[in-house]
């Protein structure tokens, strides 16, 4: 990671708390050759400056024992579109809510407990929620990239290389 504006320090200091944001100052100062107090003030100013905005814990809800991960695509009315909104910031098996281009287009993505729940969930959505025009549901099989949930596309690739050899 190299962000402009920045010097050499801070950009390591950067680089190891985005492998890592519970590492003590101490833990981060030896990987980047400066005391714990020197590296505190470096995150303090980071911090002030609003390059970190946070410390988060990245949940990854595939690795729940049972469940499935979905998006669901809506295309809503017009006038509407706020109301349906509203529905879907407050249900519980939705986790994200987007504004995208098209036609009043609302992405969602959730998690359900399994498949029939998400049947059920899906069409009382589309049934009982004033203004959904259209409504698609689509369960995710696989993930190929997550810069926030860590995973390595390569290494997936490179594993599913060599199963493909195997059989």
């Amino acid at each position: 990671m190299c962000i402009d504006g920045l010097d050499t320090l801070d950009n390591k200091i950067l680089e190891v708390i985005k492998e890592d944001a519970r590492l003590s100052y101490s833990d981060i100062g030896s990987k980047v050759g400066l005391s714990r107090v020197a590296v505190k003030n470096r995150m303090d100013a980071l911090e002030n400056k609003g390059v970190i905005k946070g410390y988060h814990t990245i949940l990854d809800t595939s690795k729940a024992v049972e469940g499935i991960r979905f998006i669901i695509s809506i295309e809503t009315y017009a006038e509407q579109y706020q109301e349906v909104l509203d529905v879907l910031a407050t249900d519980k098996y939705i986790r994200q809510v987007y504004g995208t281009t098209g036609n009043c287009r609302i992405h969602c993505q959730g998690y359900a407990p399994n498949v029939q729940t998400l049947d059920v969930h899906a069409r009382n959505l589309y049934n009982n929620t004033k203004g959904i025009r259209k409504l698609e549901v689509n369960i995710l099989m696989t993930t190929y990239k997550d810069t926030d949930g860590g995973v390595d596309y390569v290494r997936y690739k490179e594993s599913e290389h060599l199963e493909g050899k195997q059989s």
